[in-house]
């Protein structure tokens, strides 16, 4: 999600490829929720085939792949955007123009008299506030209006804290363990094995406060993380903030013909 990416020899997936893992994994998550959750609540109880309990948990489980990957796209990109400050107004432009679809897909909003509800943020509220913990752990740790070096990562700590916190009590999509996540993944973006391990025991910790333990096989996603090449690919500068908005609507869309939902 980057401008562009560190080279490395040994690996084989660009940065391009990674993206497209995460979108697809998230499509295939999203579609069990907005529609395999409407058939089931148009139907009274599951079916039998892809309407099936069992199938609605395997795309579930496929999509938990998605966001350490946007995770650690996050983390390489800020590492090489020339304009980190710019980066984060396209995320918090993007968020604010996906709540309505987030709430039309996820809170089933349509039903009521308002659209849009507050009991949960998208997924571009983490990122955004993500991203900017990590600007501002970078500034605080080479300011030099703060001279000594345990008060300047005192300060840079309490500043992730309170991003976190932030993120818990807006209940945008993976709280304030998503924002950890991301402030771990830039921290430790040359330890890969230190970053894989801080990253299992953030999934852990995401399942010890109430999310459910398929969280864990996001873990699966630090493999492709040591096949990553550091090169950007190619990809429409854009896509990803576009699609985001427009899969949720065209899924609310197909769940209403299909169910009236």
């Amino acid at each position: 999600m980057g401008e562009q990416m560190q080279n490395s020899p040994r690996g084989i997936i660009s940065g391009s490829t990674l993206k497209w893992i995460a979108i697809i994994t998230m499509l295939i998550d999203h579609a069990a929720v907005v529609l395999l959750i409407g058939w089931a609540r148009y139907r009274h109880g599951w079916g039998s085939g892809i309407e099936s309990q069992a199938f609605y948990s395997a795309m579930r489980s496929i999509g938990r792949l998605a966001f350490p990957i946007f995770c650690f796209l996050l983390a390489e990109g800020f590492s090489h955007t020339k304009n980190p400050w710019k980066y984060l107004r396209r995320l918090s432009l993007f968020a604010l123009i996906s709540e309505l679809p987030f709430d039309l897909a996820f809170q089933n909003t349509l039903q009521g008299r308002c659209w849009i509800e507050f009991s949960g943020q998208n997924v571009f509220f983490t990122l955004a506030l993500g991203l900017l913990a990590i600007l501002l752990w970078k500034r605080l740790m080479h300011s030099r209006m703060i001279q000594s070096p345990a008060m300047r990562a005192g300060a840079a700590a309490a500043c992730v804290l309170m991003l976190c916190v932030t993120a818990h009590f807006l209940h945008t999509d993976y709280g304030a363990l998503g924002v950890a996540l991301i402030v771990a993944f830039w921290l430790l973006r040359e330890q890969p094995w230190l970053r894989d391990l801080c990253g299992l025991g953030i999934l852990a910790a995401m399942i010890l406060f109430g999310s459910h333990w398929i969280e864990l096989l996001g873990a699966l996603s630090f493999i492709l993380f040591h096949l990553y090449n550091g090169e950007r690919g190619h990809q429409p500068k854009y896509f990803f903030y576009v699609f985001y908005p427009v899969h949720l609507l065209l899924l609310v869309l197909l769940r209403y013909l299909l169910f009236s939902l």
